[in-house]
């Protein structure tokens, strides 16, 4: 009843756009019909898109594939980006259903045994008050049927956000950011998930620190990549 009389006298924006939503939906229909959806995962290391598996065919390296759901253009780069700094989450049930029902087998076939979303620092999640790759973990964790181990990876050092660096910096300034903790998981199949992968240095140094930690990573999962 007090979100309706909260809707009522403020009604609720398209974080994509910023006209006023009639409907049900937390994203209007002009933006999501203009989203840049991808039908095909990407392999992290060469950034391209791949259908076949288990090696990548460009860089010839193992197969780590990038699940993401679109391109990080407008409208959906506005909703995220709402979503980051502004704190409208509610886009993120809708997104993380359209990731699933494109890749939803895909992720099933990597066999993960859990879900680790990318940590803030926690000065910055504090000062946030939320990490969004947190809340898109959690959304994926009742439609993937798989638990949020949100614990095992921790970020102990803070550094420049990755998306104010050229991406020739971007390897050195997240080197040594992450740690994983103590947990009675042993060789735990990990999928990452994050909001945005651009250049994927930040999935690419967890991955480094949990494998060290005797984990496999199988897979990474985000709402946007792009540049």
């Amino acid at each position: 009843m007090a979100r309706a009389v909260l809707d009522f006298v403020f009604p609720p924006l398209c974080p994509g756009c910023g006209e006023y939503l009639d409907g049900e939906h937390p994203i209007c229909g002009t933006c999501r019909g203009r989203f840049d959806t991808y039908e095909f995962p990407f392999c992290i290391r060469c950034r391209l898109q791949i259908s076949v598996w288990p090696e990548c065919p460009s860089c010839r390296c193992s197969l780590l594939p990038l699940f993401a759901y679109g391109n990080y253009v407008d409208p959906l780069k506005q909703v995220i980006l709402e979503m980051k700094f502004r704190g409208m989450l509610d886009s993120i049930p809708e997104l993380v259903d359209g990731l699933t029902e494109t890749f939803g087998e895909r992720i099933a076939s990597r066999q993960a045994d859990c879900l680790v979303p990318i940590p803030l620092h926690p000065a910055r999640e504090y000062a946030r008050g939320y990490n969004q790759a947190l809340e898109i973990a959690s959304a994926l964790s009742c439609r993937l049927e798989l638990p949020v181990q949100r614990g095992l990876l921790y970020r102990h050092a803070k550094r420049k956000p990755q998306q104010t660096l050229p991406a020739a910096r971007r390897a050195t300034n997240i080197r040594g950011v992450f740690d994983v903790a103590g947990s009675d998981l042993e060789g735990a199949r990990v999928l990452l998930v994050d909001d945005i992968v651009t250049s994927g240095e930040t999935a690419m140094e967890a991955t480094r620190v949990l494998e060290a930690a005797g984990h496999r990573v199988v897979g990474v999962i985000a709402l946007a990549h792009g540049l």
